[in-house]
C-alpha cells in the first residue's frame, strides 16, 4: 500500500508538469505505465502471499492453527484483489495532479470510506467470519469499478488531446 503512494508520488511531477505544458499524451502514456507497472508489482506480491499465507501469518501467531487458518484465507481473499489497487492509486494521483479534486476525492474515499466501512457493517450479519475476511475484497473491487467510471472518461479526454476540463 504505502509503496504503491510513493510509486504514485513520483509519477505526480510527471504528470502535473505535462499537463500544465498540455501534452497531454505524455499524461496518458505515464498513467498508463504506472498502472501496468504497479499492477505487475502487485500481482507478483499477491502470488507471494498467496503462495505462503500460512507461514506469513504463522510469523505473528506460529503457535495458534486456527489464527493461521482463519488468517491464512482472510491473506488469501486480499492477495485475489491486490494487483487491482495499482488503478485505483494511480487515479488518484492522476485526478489530484490535474485539479479534478471532487473526482479524486472519491477515489481516495473509495476503497476505506465509501465502501469497506458498509461492508464491515453488513457482510459478517450474512456471513459470518467469512463476511469479515471478505470486505477489505469486495472492498477493493467496488473501488476499482468505482476508479474505472471515474477516471476513464477524463484518460479519453487527454488521449484525444484535450483539457480534460472541456467536457466532462
Amino acid at each position: 500500500g504505502s509503496a504503491m503512494i510513493g510509486f504514485g508520488q513520483g509519477f505526480q511531477p510527471v504528470c502535473g508538469f505535462n499537463y500544465g505544458a498540455r501534452k497531454y499524451e505524455r499524461v496518458t502514456r505515464g498513467f498508463r505505465f504506472c498502472v501496468k507497472a504497479s499492477s505487475l508489482i502487485l500481482l507478483a506480491l499477491a502470488v507471494l502471499g498467496f503462495a505462503f499465507a500460512p507461514q506469513i501469518i504463522a510469523v505473528f501467531r506460529g503457535d495458534d492453527a486456527e489464527v493461521i487458518r482463519i488468517g491464512a484465507l482472510t491473506l488469501r481473499l486480499q492477495c485475489i484483489s491486490f494487483p487491482i489497487t495499482g488503478f485505483v492509486v494511480m487515479s488518484n494521483m492522476l485526478l489530484q495532479n490535474i485539479a479534478m479534486t471532487l473526482r479524486a476525492s472519491i477515489v481516495a474515499a473509495a476503497r476505506q470510506g465509501l465502501f469497506f466501512v458498509p461492508f464491515a457493517l453488513v457482510l459478517p450479519h450474512f456471513f459470518g467470519l467469512t463476511g469479515v475476511q471478505l470486505c477489505q475484497a469486495a472492498s477493493d473491487l467496488c473501488a476499482f469499478i468505482l476508479s474505472i467510471c471515474v477516471t476513464v472518461p477524463v484518460v479519453r479526454q487527454l488521449s484525444e488531446g484535450k483539457n480534460s476540463h472541456d467536457a466532462i
